[in-house]
Order: structure tokens, then C-alpha cells, then sequence
């Protein structure tokens, strides 16, 4: 069979995620008298994390745990509490919180100190929207859809912003749906840039091949986000999370396969896939 396989150029990590990876690789290099923990995933990538842990990161969900070592700030961020926490136990702190998480976390405890009710636009179990929780004492309301208008008090001055990796059709629902219902409110659309600009890169991307192979974490927000959005464009669009859930029956003669990946998807999981659509070409598996 005759195909072509393609890496999309502009994939790979975001920003936040290329700086948390560097910034944790340095720190286990560096430390030999602590252990260094982080208390849930680093990013949302089983691969990546695996990898991490591999190299001597170590998972710990409960951070009462963690004493007199090192605990690990993941990009998504974490709730005050949970630092002051980790501080009375005698922990180096090392925060890799995507800077764009944590403009929203000074924006929400801002408001907060005001007096003004927190929405909060997300997933209510999503750790980013938890640590954002922890900036209005768990106090805020995080609304998804239209039927999430029940818990808000819509007579009480607001602040609505936005989880950075929600759908930007999501949020602007929201604030069409609340903005002649709550007469003080102010609106921070604090989507990620990287993640509005990737949207756009993916649909052009999609449209250009015959099928794209998307790799990301299944329990990824971003990754669901943008698969919703490209595949819209492109039927013959796949969602994987690691090379051995290809499924060689998506392809036909003369495809041309594009590669790409989720904002927590490193350069080196696409390029494995890659070599793996071809290895079984030259094999004539497929």
C-alpha cells in the first residue's frame, strides 16, 4: 500500500508544559538528598509521566504525605492551602504552574478579596479548576452549561473567567448567557493563547490529509478540546494514546497520514508514531 505519513510542524508541548518538563528534569538531576514528589499528574500525558517517574519523580495525592522533601508544583496549579500545607511540613516548594494558570489565580483571589462572587467557567473536577478553588477559600462556582445558572446568585457582584484550556465556544456561551442576567460583572476570557492559536493550526492541518492520527491522554482536557474541534473537519480523525492503539484498517491506498498532538504531547511520542505507520508499511502490514 502506497501512503505518506506527515508530523504537523507547529505540534509538540505547550509553553507551560516545555517548562515544567525542563524545570523538573533539572531539579531530579540536581537533588540527591530529597525526593521530589508531585501531587497528582504533572501534565496530562501517561506516557510522559511514566517517563518522569522513570527518571525518579514521584506521585503522591495527598500531600499531608510529603514532609521535610520536595514538593513539585504541577502546571495546573494548586490551591493556597495546599502550599501552606506543604510548607508546615517542612517541603522545598518548586512551582512549574503555567504562568497563565497563575495570572488567573491572582485575578480570582483579587476579586475574591473584593467581595465579589468567583464563576469560574470548566470542568468542576479538573485540577486546575480545583487549584483556582483554593484562590476564593472554595468558595467559587464553576459552571459548564446552561443548567449551571442555578447555583449562581445572580443578584451579587461577579467575576467570570475561564479555565485555560475550556472551548472558546464554551465561554462565550456563558458570558452570552449571563451577561444581561448579573448587572456587575466583570469578564476575564484567560483561555490559553497556545491553545485558541492550535485550534485554528489543527483544523487547516486536518483539512489537509486524507487522516490524522491525534495523540494526547484520554483524561486530557486540552486534548478533548481541539479533537472535538479538527474533527469536525476531518471524519477520518483518530484519537490515540500511545502506538499500540493504531488500528492499520483507518488507512487506504494513497493516504496521506497526518500526525499531531495535544499542548501536553511531546515531539517524541508523534515521532514514534510516525516511524510506526511506516515500519509497518515497509513490513507490508497494512
Amino acid at each position: 500500500m502506497k501512503i505518506k505519513v506527515v508530523i504537523d510542524k507547529k505540534s509538540g508541548v505547550c509553553g507551560g508544559v516545555k517548562r515544567a518538563i525542563k524545570m523538573i528534569e533539572k531539579e531530579i538531576e540536581r537533588n540527591i538528598e530529597k525526593e521530589i514528589f508531585v501531587n497528582g499528574e504533572l501534565l496530562h500525558n501517561r506516557l510522559e509521566m511514566e517517563r518522569l517517574v522513570d527518571c525518579g519523580l514521584k506521585v503522591e495525592e495527598k500531600v499531608q504525605k510529603i514532609k521535610n522533601n520536595i514538593l513539585f508544583i504541577r502546571t495546573h496549579g494548586v490551591g493556597k492551602k495546599i502550599i501552606e500545607l506543604a510548607v508546615k511540613n517542612n517541603n522545598l516548594i518548586v512551582d512549574a504552574t503555567c504562568p497563565k494558570v497563575s495570572n488567573s489565580q491572582r485575578i480570582i483571589e483579587d476579586y475574591y478579596s473584593r467581595g465579589y462572587q468567583i464563576i469560574i467557567v470548566g470542568k468542576q473536577n479538573h485540577p486546575e479548576v480545583q487549584g483556582l478553588l483554593g484562590f476564593c477559600d472554595d468558595k467559587g462556582i464553576c459552571v459548564s452549561d446552561e443548567i449551571d445558572i442555578s447555583k449562581i446568585y445572580l443578584k451579587l457582584k461577579s467575576l467570570l473567567i475561564a479555565q485555560t484550556t475550556v472551548s472558546t465556544e464554551k465561554f462565550k456561551k456563558m458570558v452570552d448567557l449571563l451577561k444581561n442576567k448579573i448587572k456587575d460583572m466583570k469578564i476575564y476570557n484567560t483561555i490559553c493563547p497556545f491553545v485558541e492559536k492550535r485550534e485554528k493550526e489543527l483544523i487547516e492541518f486536518a483539512k489537509d490529509h486524507n487522516v490524522i492520527i491525534f495523540i494526547g491522554g484520554k483524561n486530557s482536557s486540552n486534548t478533548k478540546v481541539m479533537f472535538d474541534k479538527f474533527s469536525r473537519f476531518n471524519k477520518r480523525s483518530y484519537l490515540i494514546e500511545n502506538k499500540s492503539e493504531i488500528d492499520f484498517n483507518w488507512f487506504r491506498e494513497n493516504d496521506l497520514i497526518g500526525v499531531s498532538g495535544s499542548a501536553s504531547t511531546p515531539i517524541w511520542q508523534i515521532e514514534e508514531v510516525k516511524k510506526v505507520i511506516e515500519n509497518s508499511l515497509s513490513n507490508n502490514k497494512i
